[in-house]
């Protein structure tokens, strides 16, 4: 709920019914590879088994369902072909923070479409001045176990 009323305040938000749908799921999608993800962190707990199989299996998993998903979309943004929504800013940072910065650099080799969406997403201003700011350098990061 917090992150829809940021989105719309924001103006994060598709306005269609089919793209706050296609919206809702893309969080959705976002939060299971996030919660894949915790369940893996050796600092918490996990072991060095579950974070391989993590890496191996489940990083090209989500990898490739957001690739084509990206690709379905016309892959410039999801949901809305022509700028940034809140799905996009939900996957960014699963797909980063969860993902990419704890696999190999060549984790999102096979994965064109969402290496360069990644990109995309990282010139956006806003983002560009989020990742400048202070609360950014001061969150905890994870990174390759």
């Amino acid at each position: 709920a917090v992150l829809k009323a940021v989105a719309r305040m924001g103006n994060l938000m598709p306005s269609s019914n089919d793209d706050l749908y296609m919206t809702d799921k893309l969080i959705a999608d976002a939060e299971d590879f996030r919660t894949k993800s915790y369940a893996t962190i050796i600092a918490w707990g996990a072991s060095k088994e579950a974070y391989e199989n993590f890496i191996n299996n489940e990083v090209p998993l989500h990898f490739g369902n957001f690739e084509r998903q990206l690709k379905e979309n016309g892959g410039e943004y999801f949901v809305v072909k022509d700028r940034l929504t809140i799905a996009d800013v939900a996957v960014y940072d699963a797909v980063v923070s969860f993902g990419a910065n704890r696999a190999p650099d060549d984790c999102l080799d096979k994965f064109p479409s969402l290496a360069q969406w990644i990109k995309r997403v990282e010139s956006d201003p806003g983002i560009v001045s989020y990742h400048a700011s202070d609360k950014y350098a001061n969150l905890m990061k994870f990174g390759k176990e």
